[in-house]
């Protein structure tokens, strides 16, 4: 699971409240950034699937990171942070601080 290192959770949720009015597309292009795959169509009506990795067989659930939804609340995008930074830093393909610059934070 995530976890805060000590000493820096003021700057996560300043780094959170930055990204408070952030749309389906502004994460859509810092997940495409990060590496992951969002197949053309993104999925079903109005959510986009990202997946863990290219080429990926998308009917194993397992591999499904996260479905953004077009209305993208705070709360959601907090956790949306937590699934990206999770996966990226057990994964290794990438850590807390290229998530924040993917989506457009200096940290």
């Amino acid at each position: 699971s995530y976890k805060v290192i000590p000493g820096t959770a003021s700057l996560i949720i300043s780094l959170v409240l930055r990204i408070k009015g952030y749309g389906q597309a502004d994460w859509v292009r810092a997940c495409s950034s990060l590496g992951l795959y969002i197949p053309a169509g993104g999925g079903k009506g109005s959510h986009v699937a990202v997946y863990k990795e290219h080429g990926c067989d998308r009917s194993d659930h397992h591999m499904l990171l996260a479905t953004i939804p077009a209305k993208m609340y705070p709360q959601i995008q907090r956790d949306y942070v937590k699934k990206l930074v999770t996966w990226g830093c057990e994964s290794g393909r990438y850590t807390e601080d290229d998530v924040w610059r993917a989506l457009g934070l200096k940290v």
